[in-house]
């Protein structure tokens, strides 16, 4: 019999909450959702024959023992976990099911804008918006007042800079975390290129003084 066997189940559960990412100093890493071609394994406590590692097929199921096909990608973590538990009550009294994140199949995130480097990144899970910003080099416009994560999905989160720099009881971590296919938008800078104009205004100035005297010469 090994510790987790002598543990209560309530307790033997936030076990394995732990240890399938459900606490993460990343945010809530649950609110991920699952698409096809991610690999999640699925816990059930006290019952390793429905306990087992599935990869999200093209058509967005699995083929779960017992059960069979299980439509699985639009889901989070959390919603799976309930759907789960709904289907195998039939089963089991009082299913308690995990669902963890193997693999991500799509894991780059892309920054955009005034960063040092932009371009795509690739990540093992998701990661702080600060972190995503570090790994690109920092921020080439140090005045931008906002920044934006632009989701896989279309949806926008705009972050405040002067939140972003505050306090850790103003960041809202569950928000500012890039999961894999998420975009980071951070404005550039508009810099007047004086050098530029002054070389356009010169040659301009050349110019007009070639056609003033050509001017007067012609018409005397």
């Amino acid at each position: 019999m090994t510790c987790l066997d002598r543990l209560p189940v309530l307790l033997r559960f936030a076990v394995v909450m732990l240890a399938a990412g459900y606490v993460s100093s990343y945010g809530q890493i649950e609110e991920y959702v699952l698409k096809a071609g991610d690999v999640i394994s699925v816990n059930v406590v006290e019952h390793a024959e429905f306990s087992g590692r599935h990869k999200i097929r093209p058509d967005g199921n699995i083929n779960y023992p017992v059960i069979g096909e299980v439509e699985v990608a639009s889901l989070t973590c959390a919603q799976l976990a309930k759907v789960m538990q709904g289907k195998l009550g039939s089963y089991i009294n009082n299913p308690i099911v995990s669902i963890s994140i193997e693999a991500y199949f799509a894991n780059k995130i892309y920054i955009l804008g005034g960063v040092g480097r932009s371009g795509q990144f690739q990540i093992y899970e998701p990661i702080d918006v600060m972190k995503a910003i570090v790994m690109a080099g920092g921020l080439s416009n140090r005045k931008v007042k906002h920044i934006k994560i632009i989701r896989e999905d279309g949806t926008v989160v705009r972050i405040p800079m002067k939140d972003f720099w505050g306090t850790d009881t103003k960041r809202d971590n569950n928000k500012w975390v890039m999961y894999p296919g998420d975009t980071l938008y951070v404005p550039s800078s508009f810099n007047v290129p004086w050098g530029l104009i002054a070389t356009i205004l010169g040659i301009v100035s050349t110019s007009l003084t070639i056609y003033l005297t050509v001017s007067n010469i012609t018409s005397k």
